[in-house]
Parts: structure tokens; sequence; C-alpha cells
């Protein structure tokens, strides 16, 4: 599970996490959505589930042919949750909950450019 990386991440950066992506879901070896919601929320909070991106075989189709899988096959069930995901991303589409307030947002997006780059912004 993917999700320590995530902790460490925001541990690293001293910084929220807006929610998670469940990638390839739909395999049998998987952990449910609560299970995931659960565990971290105990760690990090409440932290939501923003969208599911699908076990989906276009995606390794996509990844032979070079072309990210919105582009090769754009109705395919990966294509269709990364693009729900976009309009969370972008704000096309609401937050599962009440989003944080804009102080917050710019502090931790400088953070995190200090962080990627080294350079203060």
């Amino acid at each position: 599970m993917d999700c320590y990386k995530t902790i460490r991440l925001a541990n690293v950066l001293d910084s929220w996490t807006r929610g998670l992506v469940v990638n390839r879901v739909g395999r049998s070896s998987d952990t449910s959505r609560d299970e995931i919601e659960h565990f971290m929320g105990k760690t990090l909070g409440s932290l939501p589930v923003l969208e599911e991106i699908p076990e989906d075989p276009m995606v390794q189709e996509a990844e032979r042919e070079g072309v990210p899988v919105a582009v090769y096959e754009p109705e395919s069930p990966a294509s269709r949750a990364i693009n729900e995901l976009a309009k969370i991303v972008v704000g096309v589409k609401d937050l599962p909950y009440a989003p944080y307030e804009e102080p917050e947002i710019d502090e931790t997006i400088k953070r995190l450019c200090r962080a990627l780059t080294g350079r203060r912004t």
C-alpha cells in the first residue's frame, strides 16, 4: 500500500493532504475504500478518497504506445476516472469535503515548491 509514502511526504513537507487517489481498483488483492480511509484517517486525520482509478487493460496498451490513456482511449474506465479526478484538481468538481482556506493552500504550495526545487518562492 503506497499510503505510507503519502504519510511520509506529508510529514516531510509539514503539509496537509487533500485526499487520496486509489489506483488499479478491482484487483482481488485490493484493500477496500473504507479500509484505506480508516487507516489514513487514523494516521493523518480525516482523509477521503477523491477518486478510484479502476484496473483497466487500456492503461497498459496506452503505455506500450507511449500515449496517455486519456488520449489513447478516452472512454475507457480508467480515462473516465482520471477525467473526474482532473475536474476535482482544477476546481470544476467539488471536493468531497469542505476545502481548506486559501492562505493555507498558498503556504503549502510554497513549501512544496521549495521542497521540489530547493529555491524560495
